[in-house]
């Protein structure tokens, strides 16, 4: 879009729309966030929660493709879609886990987990608050970046009021996606497991792996420049 498209990107600018890819994008984004959020929320299933939440996060990452800018938007993108694949597989791997001892992904199933698995909770909690972008995990940083190009589309401090209307409605619906995030982390800490809650436990190589992923996002939360920094010097061509 950046390259191929270059020169027909028209404006997403509220109410000042013209016609190019921007537009397009802008609305499609607009459309994921809220959708894919408000979605979410009815979910009982944790696995389709997650699915949901992806169709957001797909909105949040447009928003780095709008901005237009190979350093800083392609390189938000680029830092963005890694981190939230490292958090997405391990938010996967301990539903799997739960869901193969309780038989179902249902929320009931992960009541009274820290009590359970303290490790699969914990890793949990790690995983859903980057997803909900919360500082100092990779989530956090991968949304500031996001929401920075967007808000920074020309680059050098100047602001463009244009993508304003797309990155608030983007933070008010990363707000949301707190709530059912809590929903989950909610059961695992504060809710009592039933007395026949099945045992779960997992083998040394789930342990580890797990363990390695909550390890990552925490890093790269923590020093996200490890990763940003060599990202905008292979785009700069430096």
């Amino acid at each position: 879009m950046m390259v191929g498209f270059a020169g027909v990107e028209g404006s997403g600018a509220w109410r000042s729309f013209a016609q190019g890819w921007v537009p397009v994008l802008a609305v499609l984004a607009a459309l994921s966030v809220v959708v894919g959020n408000l979605a979410a929320i009815a979910q009982s299933s944790v696995k389709r929660l997650l699915a949901y939440s992806a169709v957001a996060h797909a909105g949040y990452a447009l928003v780095g493709v709008l901005a237009n800018q190979k350093s800083d938007g392609f390189a938000a993108v680029l830092y963005y879609t890694p981190t939230y694949a490292l958090t997405t597989v391990g938010a996967f791997a301990v539903i799997t886990v739960v869901q193969e001892r309780a038989g179902d992904d249902k929320l009931a199933a992960f009541a009274g987990l820290s009590k359970r698995s303290p490790l699969l909770a914990f890793c949990l909690m790690i995983f859903l608050l980057s997803l909900a972008g919360i500082p100092p995990l990779a989530g956090f940083f991968g949304k500031f970046y996001l929401f920075k190009a967007g808000l920074f589309v020309k680059g050098g401090g100047a602001a463009s009021l244009g993508l304003l209307w797309l990155v608030i409605l983007a933070i008010a619906m990363s707000s949301v996606s707190l709530y059912y995030y809590l929903q989950v982390l909610k059961q695992a800490f504060v809710i009592e497991a039933p007395a026949d809650a099945p045992s779960l436990p997992t083998s040394k190589v789930t342990n580890l792996m797990l363990a390695l992923l909550a390890g990552a996002v925490l890093l790269l939360g923590v020093f996200p420049n490890l990763f940003v920094q060599p990202l905008l010097a292979a785009l700069s061509g430096g």
